[in-house]
C-alpha cells in the first residue's frame, strides 16, 4: 500500500467475515462486528456512524447503497485475502502500527503498558521473554509480539501483495 493510504475510515462487518473484523481491529481500524446483527441494524450503524460495510450478501450491499451508503462485497476466503479486496476498495494501510492498534475481541483502543504493568496478567514465561506489552482496558486482555506474530507479518505481507 502507498504512504497515502486512508486511516481514517470505520467498518462494520457481518456475521461472514468476523475474522476480518479482528485483522482491521488489529490493524488499527474501528471496527464493529455482532454475529447477531441483522441487516437492518447493520444498515442503521452505517449511517448513523459513517462506517463502511463489508459483507458477502450482494442485497445487503445493494440495499445500503440506495440508501447512500458505501458497502462492498467481500468474496475473499482467507483473511489476507479479504483484506487485500477491501484495501482495494478503500485504500486502507496494511501496515501493523503499534500505536493505532485495537483489541481484537472487542474494539477498544490498545495502550501500551510497562512490564511491571503486566506482571501477573500474561504468564510467567511470556513475562520473561518479552518487553512490550498492550493491555486492554475493556476486556482487560494484554497482548504481545510472540511467535505466532511470523504469521501475521505474513499474513499481512500477502494481503499487500494481492493489492498490487
Amino acid at each position: 500500500m502507498s504512504v497515502n493510504c486512508n486511516r481514517n475510515v470505520k467498518f462494520i462487518v457481518d456475521r461472514m467475515h468476523g475474522d476480518l473484523a479482528r485483522w482491521l481491529r488489529i490493524l488499527g481500524y474501528d471496527t464493529l462486528y455482532s454475529p447477531n446483527l441483522s441487516d437492518y441494524r447493520i444498515i442503521l450503524i452505517a449511517r448513523r456512524t459513517g462506517r463502511i460495510i463489508a459483507t458477502r450478501d450482494r442485497g445487503l450491499v445493494a440495499w445500503a447503497r440506495r440508501k447512500g451508503l458505501k458497502a462492498y462485497i467481500i468474496s475473499g476466503v482467507e483473511p489476507e485475502e479479504k483484506l487485500g479486496e477491501l484495501a482495494q476498495y478503500t485504500h486502507i494501510c496494511i501496515e501493523f502500527d503499534p500505536g493505532r492498534t485495537r483489541c481484537p475481541l472487542c474494539n477498544n483502543k490498545l495502550v501500551k503498558i510497562t512490564k511491571d504493568e503486566v506482571r501477573g496478567i500474561v504468564p510467567p514465561k511470556v513475562y520473561e521473554e518479552h518487553d512490550e506489552f498492550w493491555y486492554c482496558s475493556r476486556c482487560g486482555k494484554a497482548y504481545w509480539i510472540g511467535s505466532h506474530w511470523r504469521d501475521i507479518f505474513s499474513r499481512l505481507e500477502r494481503a499487500k501483495r494481492l493489492t498490487s
